[in-house]
């Protein structure tokens, strides 16, 4: 099912320039949506290593005080 929506000038020609030949509208933005996606899925897993990084750093620290203590 079609639905229409309204989008801005600038939007439009923006869609435009980047559309390729034969390709519809509904494609770019699909192909825009998928895009963001998979920026927003490796975000993830690179806050996710960040914060296992971080928990390793602080359980080490901990284990090097116990050594020491």
């Amino acid at each position: 099912m079609s639905k229409a929506i309204k989008v801005e000038d600038q939007v439009y020609q923006g869609l435009d320039k980047i559309r390729g030949k034969g390709e519809t509208f509904s494609q770019v933005v699909e192909t825009l949506l998928n895009g963001r996606k998979t920026v927003l899925n490796f975000l993830e897993i690179l806050e996710g290593t960040y914060n296992f990084r971080e928990w390793q750093r602080q359980e080490l620290e901990k284990l090097q005080k116990k050594e020491r203590g």
